[in-house]
């Protein structure tokens, strides 16, 4: 199996974000462990030879957005909190693990506390990817977690 490793992959299981850069930082949607679960997931559907590989590379992606994915950067999807707890949804939509299921709702319980942890203020405080109608979306979305969906995204 070492062809699926990834050298580009951190020890903790993040991704860097973006090709060269070798700093372990960033867990958001767009840099980082929180996209790669949504990549390597459908990757797991699209090789099922290979599934059980990429879904140890997903798992490992959601261990570090459960150890550092609290950010203070905001609740939005792109870089914030709700972005990376859609991480958890689909790893539970994948799995049927429920431990996902309690990481995304502890996600979506850090969200309800809005403006309670000192986060930052996004560029657009209520646009779907950086503010609060994607945090919205997210919080809806976990009433229903096996029916929920990344926004835009369809399968």
């Amino acid at each position: 199996m070492n062809h699926f490793h990834f050298h580009s992959q951190f020890k903790s299981g993040n991704f860097p974000s973006s090709l060269g850069n070798e700093t372990d930082r960033l867990i958001h949607w767009c840099h980082g462990s929180p996209g790669a679960v949504h990549l390597f997931l459908e990757a797991a559907l699209a090789f099922p030879n290979h599934r059980h590989a990429y879904m140890k590379i997903a798992e490992d992606c959601a261990q570090v957005i459960w150890e550092r994915g609290l950010l203070k950067k905001g609740y939005g999807l792109c870089h914030g909190v709700s972005g990376n707890g859609y991480a958890f949804v689909h790893l539970f939509q994948a799995t049927g693990n429920p431990k996902y299921l309690y990481y995304a709702a502890k996600f979506a319980e850090f969200c309800f506390d809005h403006g309670q942890h000192g986060c930052n203020t996004p560029d657009r405080p209520y646009s779907l990817f950086e503010g609060l109608a994607g945090t919205i979306y997210f919080l809806s979305d976990i009433l229903n977690p096996a029916a929920s969906k990344f926004p835009a995204f369809y399968t």
